[in-house]
């Protein structure tokens, strides 16, 4: 009896194991496919991400989801790292004062660094501000994705720009 489960066991772990390394050859129905999760999941980051990217939320969201090496350089060329970025308050607030659209996207996982490349439309009081376009990179840690870049740059369909920048002091 002891040897007949020692066998079964073994036999069963071996069937997991070719299992998971087994060449798909063919797709059954109900074959999951982990690069559309994780486009979801990414997705679903991402848009985590934009509600928190303002002054109200921002410092709490850092501390959970975002990469210590963050860096952005945003569609008016300041680029700023996580300390940077928390201490622009009037690009923050700037952000929380404004209605966005988002369109275009296209997400592209690749392991544990997924890329987001679309476009942004920008409103403020219901009035076409500005339109970027951007990448944002995010990186699986310990099972999260974590923000790690943002890349914007002004469209040429864009209004001329409004000034972001901090005062200087």
């Amino acid at each position: 009896m002891k040897n007949l489960l020692s066998i079964t066991t073994l036999f069963i772990m071996a069937s997991i194991l070719y299992g998971c390394t087994a060449p798909d050859k063919v797709k059954s129905d109900t074959a999951v496919d982990n690069t559309e999760i994780s486009k979801q999941a990414v997705d679903s980051a991402f848009k985590r991400m934009w509600q928190n990217v303002t002054y109200t939320n921002l410092a709490g969201y850092m501390k959970t989801d975002v990469a210590d090496d963050f860096f952005a350089i945003d569609a008016d060329g300041v680029s700023a790292n996580m300390e940077e970025t928390l201490a622009d308050t009037t690009r923050l607030k700037m952000l929380e004062s404004l209605k966005f659209k988002f369109f275009d996207q296209k997400i592209k996982v690749y392991d544990h660094v997924a890329i987001i490349n679309g476009r942004v439309q920008a409103f403020s009081n219901d009035i076409y501000a500005a339109e970027v376009l951007y990448t944002a990179v995010f990186v699986e840690q310990g099972g999260v994705w974590k923000y790690k870049n943002w890349q914007g740059t002004w469209s040429k369909n864009s209004p001329p720009p409004p000034a972001f920048a901090n005062e200087k002091k």
